[in-house]
């Protein structure tokens, strides 16, 4: 339709017009956002596991994960530590780098919604997806950094 397309030409025609320097603040108040976001999953993550540290073991037990007392102390560790780092944008690239390694690994092991059914499948598909959406969070926060508003290190 032509209305629309000459409305989609005036609004690029405007994004032209701003100065650069807007798009950059933007860009890293954006970044910012995502990054308090995203590191707010993992930090709550590791809160919830400490808070309910047996019920944790328990859960992971039961999904068979190989040697949980050593585990499950190192995946809070890692979600504590690349959570901070996501959250100040300091070594931009090791700590969404550690939270990816250990949200993979998790994603496959504790949400395999391929071997249920029903209900259960649903649920647990539902998780793998919303974990693969934070997978690719911090992969542009790899790709593109913290931006000003982090202490890059």
């Amino acid at each position: 339709d032509y209305s629309i397309q000459k409305r989609n030409h005036r609004l690029i025609e405007r994004k032209a017009h701003l100065p650069e320097e807007g798009m950059e603040f933007l860009r890293d108040l954006f970044s910012l956002i995502g990054r308090v976001l995203i590191s707010g999953v993992f930090l709550w993550a590791a809160y919830e596991k400490i808070k309910h540290w047996n019920a944790t073991v328990s859960y992971m037990k039961s999904k068979n994960v190989p040697q949980v007392n050593l585990v499950a102390p190192l995946v809070v560790a890692i979600k504590i530590i690349g959570g901070l780092t996501v959250l100040f944008g300091w070594h931009s690239q090791i700590g969404p780098l550690m939270l990816l390694i250990i949200t993979i690994a998790s994603v496959y092991k504790l949400h395999d919604f391929w071997t249920k059914a029903g209900t259960e499948r649903n649920i647990e598909q539902l998780l793998f997806m919303k974990e693969l959406a934070v997978v690719g969070g911090l992969f542009m926060i790899l790709a593109l950094g913290a931006g000003h508003f982090g202490f890059n290190g």
